[in-house]
């Protein structure tokens, strides 16, 4: 019979929430296991935009924003890597009086929570954003966002989460988890049998499935964030920028090798198979929308695309906190496209939750049961939804 090991803390999704979790947990000497289905960082964590945005995040995710806000300005100090982090600032430009009406509310909002907003009027915005070719009323721009390379963090946190102590088991799903009365137990698709005495649900777009094992029920859709990106070229984009166009956002950013990021729509998943699926006319749509906004991309190639699969709330949301019915269960998922730059702010309240037993950080609008308490629970749909 396999032998069962001992541990602090299982968690159990190798994502960006999960490894930053591990992180900060061994930091403050907790003994640590992980497992990943795939690879560290391998779905939403690592496909995404890597925007480090406060710029139009919904009202409870400023205090858990601003806190990750904080750890990407030392982002090298913390993992010996920049992983290419730039602070270009963030745009967020309105065509529509409804929608620049929307942004001066959550502007007066955010600056109250210590954001550090700009309200540009459409010539300022013309001005300071020559490259932008659509005409708008205005804008908001924050100049202490910026972005990352999704594909760079989560493996370099987990190789620094590694020199703590962790043991970190890719390619080894959790099959089967229970609570016995005084432990969590664990087995893995490789036969790995573990228990310890609190485990972390980080398990992502399966984060609802894995709470299910502990007969606990959240409303978690499936979706597939589809990213675009050009041929390189001379850089002439000096910070991201967010464009609502039909309800939906358009976002695009210039990395430091020329290419052109950009994004729209999602697409569909499956969970079974861990497959994004492509929808072509995300990309078509797009593309359009791209030429609009940027005028000198008209004759350029755009060579790749790709997705991932990511676990999306009812109100956009997270589902981020302590179970009520298991003691020991802490649920982090649901980041619903937009929890990139939550991830070491998510670290460090899942291990004050452990180890503190409450977070300095205020995460009420995460409550996971908050649509046990009917509709006026339910938080507000962020301005911007993207990563």
């Amino acid at each position: 019979m396999t032998r069962v090991s001992e541990t602090d803390v299982i968690i159990v999704g190798g994502g960006i929430a999960g490894v930053c979790s591990a992180y900060y947990l061994a930091r403050r000497g907790a003994r640590v296991m992980l497992f990943e289905r795939g690879t560290v960082g391998s779905q939403a964590s690592g496909v995404n935009f890597g925007g480090l945005r406060t710029n139009g995040r919904a009202e409870p995710e400023l205090p858990l924003s601003l806190r990750a806000r904080s750890q990407w300005q030392k982002i090298e100090t913390l993992v010996g890597e920049s992983c290419e982090t730039e602070i270009t600032g963030h745009i967020e430009i309105c065509d529509r009086a409804e929608h620049m009406a929307a942004v001066e509310q959550w502007a007066t909002m955010a600056d109250g929570h210590g954001v550090g907003t700009q309200l540009m009027t459409g010539a300022e915005v013309a001005r300071r954003f020559p490259w932008i070719g659509t005409k708008v009323l205005g804008g908001c721009f924050v100049a202490s966002d910026g972005a990352a390379n999704p594909r760079l963090v989560t493996p370099v946190f987990a190789i620094a989460t590694r020199k703590l102590g962790v043991d970190i088991r890719e390619h080894d799903a959790v099959r089967t988890a229970h609570h016995d009365g005084a432990c969590f137990q664990i087995e893995s698709e490789s036969g790995t049998r573990v228990r310890a005495p609190t485990l972390i649900n980080a398990a992502g777009a399966w984060g609802a499935r894995l709470a299910a094992q502990f007969s606990e029920v959240f409303p978690l859709d499936v979706m597939a964030p589809q990213m675009v990106v050009s041929e390189p070229f001379p850089r002439m984009i000096t910070s991201t920028v967010d464009y609502p166009v039909n309800g939906r956002f358009f976002y695009a950013r210039q990395i430091g090798r020329g290419n052109l990021l950009f994004g729209r729509g999602p697409g569909g998943a499956d969970l079974d198979t861990g497959r994004a699926k492509y929808v072509p006319q995300n990309l078509f749509d797009a593309s359009r929308i791209a030429v609009d906004v940027l005028p000198f991309l008209r004759g350029r190639n755009f060579i790749r695309t790709w997705a991932g699969v990511e676990g999306k709330s009812p109100d956009s949301l997270p589902f981020l906190g302590r179970s009520r019915i298991v003691g020991g269960l802490i649920h982090a998922f649901g980041f619903s496209g937009h929890g990139f730059q939550l991830g070491p702010g998510i670290g460090e309240v899942v291990a004050e939750l452990v180890l503190d037993g409450r977070t300095s950080t205020q995460i009420e609008g995460f409550d996971p049961y908050r649509f046990d308490k009917g509709p006026d629970a339910v938080g507000k749909t962020p301005l911007v939804q993207t990563a």
